[in-house]
């Protein structure tokens, strides 16, 4: 058995595609990725503590491409899409995102996507990584509905941090700090088009630009670059530390692939007495004999985790309750933070083990968001 998990170097080729900014990002200094909806998705730069400082004390600049954008169009769509999202989709507005929890019959958890209400009839998802394309098609053909679904080829950079709104008024989009949360409007970047949207998976603030003319993405990155080097931007990725401090749920990583969102702490974000929707019927019977499962956080004993590669068991008392999903080194904290995935009965302020790559680690587990200030691990 391998006590540790290997360093690999992962070999492009065209099964898994590049991002139109894929260049930009090597000459960046890009040294590490990971396969994210088929594509490559950037996840280091190489100074993992330079990379959290810009993002939460500066600007950072993330090629996001990975993160994919699903089109439904049609006399259908409006039913197609609320058949496959766990919300009443009348709740979208034109021009404003909406997070739209995806679940199968069963009522796991598939995706959770923003969803934008483009116009009458045409909509888009941004997805976390799975096959929505493939999973909404299946249920148009199976359901006979006359809609289209289209995997859009957009190229997506976010620009997060406390700076982020300055770098933008530089671009002449000043008019970003008026924008509610998951707004989007259209504008001009170097006489380029682009989909502004208050979005990104920090909780830094900051904008994502969707760029669907993908041949100017270089253009794209050179001018947010040049725009941003006097407030000291910088490359970067979604990132772990930053992400896990402020509970931004990661799908397949935190959730697995058989978790349902009341497990998962989502229960605010569905309606489930509003429309009929596919594993409506599940969730609520989950919903009405309780969630066996919970998402906890996890102060994570013993020296800095830098790396955290697959879940592990959660002990206590030598009974297995669940799993550490993931876990990363927090600088606002000072100590190694973590999700686990546990049963319904587990106590909040528990003490449990788990056994790394990096030997046995002590857990306590403390309610989600995480508070202000946090007991010592153990």
């Amino acid at each position: 058995m391998v006590d540790r998990d290997p360093t690999l170097t992962a070999s492009i080729n065209p099964r898994l595609r590049k991002s139109p900014s894929f260049d930009c990002t090597v000459r960046a200094g890009l040294v590490a990725v990971t396969g994210y909806n088929h594509m490559w998705l950037p996840t280091s730069y190489g100074d993992a503590d330079a990379e959290y400082r810009r993002l939460v004390e500066g600007v950072s600049m993330w090629d996001v491409s990975a993160q994919r954008h699903v089109q439904v169009a049609g006399d259908a769509a409006d039913e197609l899409v609320q058949l496959v999202t766990a919300i009443d989709v009348d709740r979208a507005e034109p021009g404003r995102g909406i997070y739209a929890p995806m679940v199968d019959a069963a009522g796991r958890l598939i995706n959770d996507p923003i969803l934008l209400r483009v116009d009458d009839g045409t909509w888009r998802f941004s997805i976390a990584d799975a096959d929505v394309r493939l999973w909404i098609a299946g249920v148009a053909a199976g359901w006979s509905m006359a809609a289209t679904v289209t995997e859009l080829d957009t190229a997506t950079l976010a620009v997060q941090g406390p700076r982020a709104e300055a770098v933008m008024a530089d671009l002449g989009l000043g008019w970003i700090s008026d924008m509610e949360d998951l707004e989007r409007r259209s504008a001009q970047i170097d006489g380029i088009e682009v989909l502004v949207s208050r979005s990104g998976w920090s909780k830094q603030g900051g904008v994502e630009l969707f760029l669907d003319d993908v041949d100017h993405a270089e253009q794209l990155w050179r001018a947010v670059e040049a725009a941003g080097r006097p407030h000291g931007i910088g490359p970067g990725a979604p990132n772990q530390s930053e992400r896990i401090e402020n509970v931004l749920l990661s799908y397949g990583t935190d959730t697995g692939f058989d978790a349902n969102p009341l497990e998962l702490g989502l229960e605010d974000h569905l309606d489930l007495d509003g429309p009929d929707f596919i594993g409506r019927d599940a969730l609520r019977r989950v919903r009405s004999d309780g969630p066996q499962r919970q998402l906890l956080g996890a102060l994570v004993s013993g020296e800095r985790i830098n790396r955290f590669g697959h879940p592990t068991t959660v002990r206590i008392a030598g009974d297995d309750v669940g799993q550490l999903r993931a876990a990363a080194w927090s600088p606002k904290y000072s100590t190694n933070l973590g999700l686990a995935l546990v049963a319904a009965e587990v106590a909040v302020g528990s003490s449990a083990r788990t056994s790394t790559p990096d030997g046995e680690r002590t857990l306590t587990l403390v309610e989600l968001p995480f508070a202000d200030e946090l007991p010592a691990p153990g």
